[in-house]
């Protein structure tokens, strides 16, 4: 086995480049689209438009769910435990498989 010592950075939203940002939010915007029912809507087609057009609640949901990046605005693959599981308090880096502590409460 080699160790590379290599570092893998991750980042808040915030800490990320306008154009790592524009990369973030589109992606979360297409996911967010393709779990929304328009049944879910109160007024069904304007409130999937209002998101489908609108940074101010995509950023909201990035920002409010505290989701990890790499340096170029791509989601990183995390997990953060709470409630009652047994990692609670923990957030986790998952990385070709191999499992990252990266916080604990």
């Amino acid at each position: 086995m080699i160790d590379t010592g290599i570092t893998i950075k991750l980042y808040s939203f915030s800490e990320l480049s306008e154009k790592a940002k524009r990369k973030a939010i589109e992606a979360h915007r297409e996911f967010m689209l393709s779990i929304i029912e328009l049944n879910d809507f109160k007024n069904g087609i304007a409130e999937y438009d209002y998101y489908a057009r609108n940074d101010e609640p995509i950023i909201e949901s990035i920002e409010a769910n505290d989701y990890l990046f790499f340096e170029n605005g791509e989601l990183a693959h995390t997990v953060r435990y709470c409630g009652n599981h047994p990692l609670a308090g923990e957030t986790h880096f998952i990385f070709n498989g191999a499992n990252y502590i990266i916080k604990k409460d």
